[in-house]
């Protein structure tokens, strides 16, 4: 038992150990992609708070956001409520694109890579 404690433990330090960007060239591809500027930046505020903005990073990330005043319910104040985008290209070579939303109804996120809530079933309730 105590030896397989010991494995085990091995096994762990050395899938935590860090990966050397100098002998992995992808890693080290990723890392340099990822320190250069953003390509594309444009960003508009007017003064009122509401502003735009959008983004591209050299490897493939794409922001969008936009803030916009709304007045409350009762029209005595406005809510400031954000809407946006990113998409990036994960690490398998997949697209990933997520939408979101804050505002008065909370804070909503959707995207095909996000997990889902499952259906909740009706309850049928027997009263006598």
């Amino acid at each position: 038992m105590k030896l397989y404690i010991l494995i085990s433990a091995l096994a762990a330090v050395t899938l935590c150990a860090p990966v050397d960007p100098e002998t992995d060239v992808n890693l080290a591809q990723l890392i340099a992609r990822r320190r250069l500027p953003a390509l594309e930046h444009e960003e508009i505020h007017d003064e009122f708070g509401q502003y735009a903005l959008r983004y591209v990073t050299a490897e493939g990330t794409v922001v969008s956001e936009r803030g916009r005043l709304v007045p409350t319910a009762d029209g005595r104040d406005y809510v400031l409520v954000i809407e946006g985008e990113v998409s990036f290209i994960g690490d398998d070579g997949q697209l990933y694109v997520t939408r979101f939303s804050a505002g008065i109804d909370g804070v909503k996120m959707e995207g095909d890579h996000l997990p889902k809530a499952p259906e909740l079933e009706p309850i049928a309730i027997v009263t006598k």
